[in-house]
């Protein structure tokens, strides 16, 4: 728990009011005796004169006692990574205890619930019980949609919210949250940036068209990515999203902009053609995963190029874990080799020369590499 810091707040105050103690003492009802060891930091004022030292001081109660009830975007992200990389190194549940003593003294401030949230998402397979975890998740994201009235933020926590019942799998209370059909995008953004060009601001209007047209980039990538999950019953179907997806990654250099969507597109196209028995195919994609994890860096990181040349700032001014994924990055490269090392759809591979050759370099690049 931060400490509070009364004891220089109250001294600091006093020196600027020119009040000596034994005006402060006779203002509030009590000896000068009792308020030299306020000063001192041996006792504190009782709890029903902090709204009058409050007053004569002209300042906040919390503002006395030196308490921050809000804390910075910069902060948030600050500890978002710490816990983050901690987690990556330490017993999840000596971790928790830190952050939810955290939570006890900022339970008000809603983005630092809503990063905690995607904290205890990323990690909670590394806890002793997860279920208590992913209740936790849920207990802060209804606090935030409940509380804050910042809409944005709200969105975000239903979609926290959702993906921990999917994972418990509750999909028909994921269903009731968030709603049954897929809703009409209305182009808001495109309305924004036909406002800013109105007023002159050019520059902002092409901003926002480029960073609504990166989001949808990938967004469009990543649910195509979830239907290969999904359809493989038609091959030549199959074969032609997969070209299609290929293509758009290509284009756009996803390696650049979200490499982690890259490399899921590889796995996903060499599953689907597992399910459909076309084991050359899969070792093809397969090859494709393992260059495309060669080739990125660690951690992995969202961001621009000279193309969507805005991204990098406005993921710095908005996205509170920052560019960089939301997992430790040794994390995500023990998931990456556990996908090949411990998946049973690729039993029928493990005899393959390519295969081993796969998984034999992936271990000695992800056991070699720092982050």
């Amino acid at each position: 728990m931060r400490q509070l810091k009364f004891q220089e707040n109250f001294a600091r105050l006093r020196k600027r009011f020119a009040l000596t103690q034994g005006d402060v003492a006779a203002y509030a009802g009590v000896t000068s005796a009792a308020v030299s060891k306020w000063e001192q930091g041996l006792s504190y004022p009782d709890l029903s004169l902090l709204p009058k030292l409050a007053a004569l001081f002209d300042v906040t109660i919390d503002e006395l006692l030196g308490y921050e009830p809000q804390l910075s975007h910069a902060k948030i992200t600050e500890m978002y990574r710490d816990f983050s990389e901690r987690f990556g190194r330490e017993r999840f549940e000596t971790v928790r205890v830190e952050i939810e003593d955290m939570l006890k003294e900022y339970y008000s401030c809603y983005p630092f619930l809503v990063r905690i949230s995607q904290l205890y998402l990323n990690y909670y397979f590394h806890a002793e019980n997860p279920q208590n975890v992913l209740n936790r998740v849920i207990e802060l994201c209804e606090r935030t949609v409940a509380n804050s009235g910042d809409f944005r933020l709200n969105q975000e926590a239903r979609v926290i919210h959702a993906t921990a019942l999917l994972i418990m799998g509750r999909p028909q209370e994921l269903l009731d949250e968030i709603g049954y059909e897929v809703p009409i995008q209305f182009g808001m953004e495109k309305l924004i940036a036909k406002a800013y060009a109105m007023l002159g601001n050019l520059p902002k209007a092409q901003e926002t068209l480029q960073i609504n047209a990166f989001q949808h980039l990938c967004e469009m990538v990543s649910s195509e990515i979830e239907f290969l999950a999904l359809a493989s019953d038609d091959p030549n179907l199959f074969d032609e999203r997969v070209r299609r997806i290929e293509n758009v990654i290509g284009i756009y250099h996803m390696e650049r902009l979200h490499p982690y969507l890259k490399i899921m597109f590889y796995y996903q196209s060499a599953s689907g053609y597992m399910r459909q028995q076309r084991q050359e195919a899969a070792l093809q994609m397969l090859e494709g995963f393992y260059e495309t994890c060669k080739n990125v860096s660690f951690p992995l990181k969202i961001g621009g190029d000279g193309y969507f040349s805005a991204v990098d700032q406005w993921i710095h001014q908005h996205i509170y874990s920052g560019p960089y994924a939301p997992r430790h990055a040794q994390a995500i490269k023990n998931d990456l080799l556990n996908m090949l090392e411990k998946e049973p759809r690729w039993i029928p591979l493990h005899e393959s020369p390519r295969f081993k050759t796969i998984v034999r370099n992936l271990q000695r690049m992800f056991q070699s590499n720092g982050e």
